[in-house]
């Protein structure tokens, strides 16, 4: 290093102009805009900013159970009137179609499909032991929604809206025990079901037709209870 600029440097340190001491700050200030700047990426991410979940596979079906919710009044939509089990046997080309997809049947491939289903269904249809089957257990489900309207039918006339009473208690009481009951009957049908299917099981077309027909039965909606209007004075009345 050269005298003069030796001297220079000398000078500026003196005088507090040295390019160092001036670009400290600085640089300090910038680097603690570095690193605190990206810090809240590094934070952990609030459950609104959280990556989707990967799926999670579905647990297996559990056993049917059947509860007050599912004894809705018939909407007429469903397909199949819970007042006629005459339609447990019917498969229009809706039903067609549906049986051959859950079959896998390839239309390309079976082109006498529609008249293997014919066959099937028919197959279906006169079986005593099957049929018989399905009487029970539609039955099974007329009495769910039977006690189901009975209790919600003695609630309406003896429930108070304000406060729940013994003679309250007594109603879900009875009614519970009722319904533990159905719920057996309908379990031991069940448990029956998958032995009397197994006869078709030769069969894929026959053996999905079993399938949509108590699905149906499952799925229908209770007839609509009719009663008459309730007041407290009613009991007075010649």
């Amino acid at each position: 290093m050269t005298p003069v600029l030796c001297v220079a440097l000398f000078l500026s340190g003196m005088l507090g102009l040295s390019p160092l001491a001036q670009g400290a700050p600085v640089k300090v200030r910038l680097w603690v805009q570095d690193v605190q700047g990206p810090a809240p990426e590094k934070q952990p991410s609030s459950p609104h900013q959280q990556p989707p979940a990967s799926p999670v596979k579905s647990p297996e079906k559990p056993k049917k159970v059947i509860t007050n919710d599912d004894l809705k009044p018939a909407s007429g939509g469903d397909g199949f009137s819970s007042m006629d089990f005459s339609e447990i046997n019917d498969c229009d080309r809706g039903c067609f179609e549906q049986v051959r997809q859950l079959a896998r049947v390839a239309p390309e491939f079976n082109p006498n499909w529609k008249r293997n289903l014919l066959q099937a269904v028919d197959a279906v249809r006169k079986d005593d032991q099957w049929q018989k089957h399905l009487r029970n257990l539609y039955d099974v489900h007329l009495k769910f929604c039977q006690l189901g309207a009975e209790k919600k039918n003695e609630l309406a006339k003896h429930a108070d809206p304000h406060n729940v009473t013994p003679q309250e208690i007594a109603i879900d009481e009875k009614y519970d025990a009722k319904f533990k009951q159905a719920q057996a009957e309908f379990q031991s049908l069940y448990d029956r079901q998958g032995a009397m299917q197994r006869k078709f099981g030769e069969n894929p077309l026959a053996y999905q037709f079993t399938i949509v027909q108590t699905n149906r039965i499952q799925n229908a909606s209770c007839p609509l209870q009719q009663y008459p209007s309730y007041t407290p004075g009613d009991d007075n009345d010649p």
